[in-house]
């Protein structure tokens, strides 16, 4: 695993190989690391690839826990799209993925309103009625009408599920 950050290249990519073939959730966190701390390049395309079609169940609770670590805030968008991606439902997290996507950019906010728009309930209330505040008082104060063209299907979609409760 200490091989995922690396200086030399060859031995990032067996590492990787390695995490591939035999990988399992110890893995999981290193993986984000290195991409986090990796330079734009194939190799950390290839770990955000690995990432998004992981499917070992445990990633999910380490990619929350990343986006709740101010240390990983510059992939916050990056951790948004693996857990669409490997089709991770954190409905019991959905403040926090509204937090992100409010706080971030067009990327960060059409990542939120792609996993906003995948959850079918919400079971606690508070989490809920949090989101809901979040992306109203994002829409109120927000002068950029890209993310407002975003944060209001955010908002639709949260109040649909306030309703069906």
């Amino acid at each position: 695993m200490k091989n995922l950050i690396s200086s030399d290249d060859k031995k990032v990519v067996d590492a990787l190989d390695r995490a591939d073939k035999n990988g399992d959730i110890k893995w999981v966190r290193p993986l984000v690391h290195a991409f986090r701390d990796r330079e734009p390049d194939s190799i950390r395309e290839r770990m955000g690839e690995m990432l998004s079609s992981m499917k070992i169940s445990a990633a999910e609770d380490v990619f929350i826990e990343e986006l709740e670590s101010s240390g990983s805030k510059s992939i916050h968008s990056d951790l948004l799209r693996f857990i669409w991606s490997a089709g991770f439902l954190v409905e019991d997290k959905v403040d926090l993925v509204v937090r992100i996507a409010t706080a971030g950019d067009f990327r960060a906010a059409m990542e939120g309103l792609t996993i906003v728009e995948q959850c079918e309930s919400v079971e606690d209330e508070l989490i809920l009625l949090d989101a809901i505040m979040t992306v109203r008082t994002a829409v109120e104060n927000n002068k950029d009408e890209s993310l407002i063209a975003l944060y209001k299907p955010m908002l639709e979609a949260l109040l649909t599920l306030e309703r069906a409760q």
